[in-house]
């Protein structure tokens, strides 16, 4: 398989563990990892995980499929879902991106599980904004990450504010108001 055809296109993603993830990738040459990751070995940027080719057992292009979810098989997958356990963190990365559909999904994954994430919400901002935050040097990407508040309310109202879509602006908007919900 040649990683660098699907540059910028929505893939289907198998993981030699048999994981699935689906969305737009973004085309890593060997080069570039080794001088910023320090493994040579071409790979696909998926936000926001990086998938070597020895770690991927098979790539499906999803850009001729039009369904129910545009080229996606469903609303929201695994990739979302991922980032809602890693917390805060990895959910901005995904509200940073220029992709509306990743963003939407997030927003329709957050809302689904939203009981979830107010089981583990932690009220204001996370510590390492104030400085005051000491990394865990373990660096557990299974462990279950923080979701603050705070900072997800601000992520949201920066959506409503700046992005251009509307279903992104309504989901956001609709999260605030169950963020608002949880808070009183």
């Amino acid at each position: 398989m040649r990683l660098k055809d699907f540059d910028e296109k929505c893939v289907r993603i198998t993981t030699a563990a048999g994981e699935v993830y689906e969305g737009v990738v973004s085309y890593c040459s060997e080069e570039y990892n080794c001088h910023e990751y320090g493994r040579r070995q071409e790979a696909l940027y998926l936000l926001p995980i990086l998938f070597y080719k020895d770690d991927i057992s098979d790539i499906t292009s999803l850009e001729d499929v039009k369904g129910a979810f545009g080229h996606y098989s469903e609303k929201y997958g695994l990739l979302e879902k991922m980032c809602l356990h890693w917390g805060t963190d990895m959910i901005e990365e995904v509200f940073e991106s220029d992709d509306d559909d990743q963003k939407l999904r997030m927003l329709i994954c957050i809302s689904d599980n939203f009981q979830l994430l107010s089981d583990r919400a932690v009220s204001g901002m996370a510590p390492w904004r104030s400085g005051s935050f000491t990394p865990d040097p373990e660096g557990d990407e299974n462990k279950q990450g923080s979701i603050y508040l705070g900072e997800l309310e601000e992520m949201l109202n920066s959506l409503v504010r700046h992005s251009a879509s509307k279903e992104v602006v309504e989901e956001a908007k609709c999260l605030l108001a169950q963020l608002a919900d949880l808070s009183s």
